[in-house]
């Protein structure tokens, strides 16, 4: 894997994640992002038919680094969100994280939406084969009443 630190997928380990892990996964996107997700909104996504995810935990301290949420139907998914912790980043974590949803069966084809201006996403989700297939404007709220557009990407597996 490709990135600016030290490839440690070796010492991570991904599994499934359920409602168990609600507070979890709730405090590992908090760590991710301003605009955090509650245990509630996890909670209510894990139970919504086709929706699953997965935890990345370093294997040597037992903690969390990194998860995926999706959402799957009739041979497409959606990646709902994904999140690096920051001290886990540039270790190819994200990429292992997405080749975990990559080897799901009888899924096709993956999509996602991401901010325009999020350029070390963008690396990951094209090095990883997403290509940009549309684009909405102004979608992202940003400080003092600024926008950024969300881009559509898509990757196909089969």
């Amino acid at each position: 894997m490709t990135g600016q630190g030290q490839d440690t997928s070796a010492a991570i380990k991904v599994e499934p994640a359920h409602l168990a892990h609600v507070e979890v996964l709730a405090a590992l996107h908090r760590r991710c992002f301003k605009d955090a997700w509650s245990p509630d909104a996890f909670s209510s996504l894990l139970v919504t038919p086709g929706t699953s995810a997965f935890i990345a935990v370093n294997i040597q301290t037992d903690s969390p680094v990194g998860f995926i949420l999706l959402r799957a139907v009739a041979g497409e998914a959606e990646i709902l969100s994904i999140g690096v912790i920051a001290e886990a980043r540039a270790q190819g974590l994200g990429g292992l994280l997405m080749q975990e949803v990559a080897g799901l069966p009888d899924i096709q084809t993956l999509f996602l939406d991401v901010a325009a201006d999020n350029e070390s996403a963008l690396r990951l989700y094209r090095r990883e084969g997403f290509e940009e297939v549309g684009r909405r404007a102004g979608y992202y709220a940003r400080g003092k009443g600024g926008h950024v557009d969300s881009l559509t990407m898509k990757r196909n597996l089969g």
